[in-house]
């Protein structure tokens, strides 16, 4: 989150047109192309990733702007770990930097901020410390909410659903008959959120990596050409449009 000089002129006639608009309540966002674009503007990755980050703090605020309720970004995923250890150590540091550089405005601004992490063990204690941290004082913030999946895998996440209602089962805390789609959800990580209306994927790759395959049944998903670090204010308001124009049966 913070001020992004570049965009203020554009943001009152972008909010006056959302106003016709319905906002979607939750956007999840899978940030991809952050590599192909460092490499391609500073011949670097890690500036792409940083870029990335920054943009993460943009869009942000541009949905909050806009009136949207809930972002979950899928920052780091458990594949991810498979990568080279100095990329993965970059990656570790900029999260925790974003951690503590969002901390004030997200109090100033009431804004929740968790961690999704479906395989906790992998990730350093200094970033487990930082969630820690950030999640205990923004646990009462209720305006808006920021999920970040790190070291998170859709099936890791739906396997430790199971495995807790397997372990209530054997104690006798829920009978075999009380399983259900409400009971699977509540032990998600997404508890007590209300599931994206939007998938949004950036740098024109067209797949869903293992991300909320429970939570997004029934999501729109928008792909984008654009690698993560070049989305604008602009193209939020057009995933809105995009999103309005389409018809939602949910099954029927």
């Amino acid at each position: 989150m913070g001020v992004d000089p570049n965009t203020s002129s554009v943001t009152r006639s972008t909010v006056e047109k959302e106003n016709d608009l319905e906002v979607p309540c939750h956007i999840a966002v899978i940030i991809d192309g952050n590599r192909r674009y460092g490499k391609n503007k500073y011949d670097s990755s890690t500036r792409g990733h940083s870029d990335g980050t920054k943009t993460v703090m943009k869009f942000t605020d541009w949905c909050i702007d806009a009136g949207v309720k809930v972002l979950t970004v899928f920052a780091f995923s458990t594949e991810n770990w498979k990568r080279e250890k100095s990329e993965v150590d970059t990656l570790m540091k900029l999260i925790d930097g974003f951690i503590h550089d969002t901390l004030g405005e997200a109090l100033t601004r009431n804004v929740r901020v968790r961690m999704l992490a479906s395989d906790r063990s992998k990730l350093p204690a200094f970033l487990v410390e930082s969630f820690d941290v950030v999640e205990a004082k923004t646990r009462h913030c209720n305006a808006f909410h920021v999920n970040l999946c790190v070291s998170y895998g859709a099936r890791d996440e739906i396997v430790g659903a199971c495995k807790k209602i397997a372990a209530e089962v054997v104690q006798g805390k829920t009978a075999i008959d009380d399983i259900n789609e409400d009971l699977l959800s509540n032990c998600m990580l997404t508890a007590g959120l209300p599931d994206p209306d939007i998938v949004i994927r950036t740098s024109g790759e067209l797949r869903i990596s293992n991300f909320l395959l429970f939570q997004i049944a029934y999501a729109e998903l928008i792909f984008m050409d654009k690698f993560w670090p070049e989305v604008t204010r602009e193209d939020l308001h057009e995933v809105i449009v995009e999103f309005n124009r389409r018809k939602r049966r949910f099954g029927k």
